[in-house]
């Protein structure tokens, strides 16, 4: 069974007083219910602590194919950490446990779990904040799938155009004028 990836600081989740490690990871449907309307493939949710940080829950949503993004804000107002999530691994990317500080304005460092890819990274945060969101990335409990997917756009149906032919081409319909 692959594994499911989302972010959620403890500050910006539902039953914030209980210890991450205590959280009873939520069941793939339950997952499925909240991420396939936005698109996210529930296999590719999960969620880490970042110290320090809340979810802005604005961020969360779709990136790539089926994959999700959440970016936490760190409480003071500075530094940013952003999670992606894939089925492919990225490109010359180190691991998260191998991340060591640069000169780089923004760090970027990568986990696994399971088939399912994570890339986090950092701007205005050190190596060590990297390393301890990469090692905490978990699949994320049922009471925090609310707080986790609050804010984010689920697609609605198309727009009907009524100027569109039924078949043919898809050029508007436009009856001839002058000149035309």
């Amino acid at each position: 069974m692959p594994a499911l990836l989302v972010l959620a600081a403890c500050a910006g989740r539902a039953g914030a007083g209980e210890p991450a490690a205590q959280a009873v990871p939520a069941a793939p449907d339950e997952i499925a219910g909240w991420s396939e309307p936005a698109g996210i493939a529930p296999e590719l949710v999960l969620v880490t602590d970042v110290e320090g940080f809340t979810l802005a829950t604005q961020s969360v949503g779709v990136v790539g194919d089926d994959g999700m993004s959440a970016a936490w804000v760190g409480d003071d107002g500075t530094g940013t950490v952003l999670l992606t999530t894939s089925r492919e691994a990225p490109a010359s990317v180190v691991p998260c446990a191998g991340l060591t500080d640069a000169a780089d304005a923004v760090l970027r460092c990568a986990v696994e779990r399971g088939d399912v890819h994570v890339v986090l990274d950092g701007e205005g945060v050190d190596a060590a904040t990297l390393r301890a969101a990469g090692a905490a990335v978990r699949v994320p409990g049922a009471d925090e799938l609310g707080a986790l997917f609050a804010d984010v756009q689920v697609p609605g149906p198309p727009v009907e155009r009524g100027d569109l032919p039924p078949d043919g081409d898809g050029a508007p319909v436009d009856p001839p004028a002058v000149g035309g």
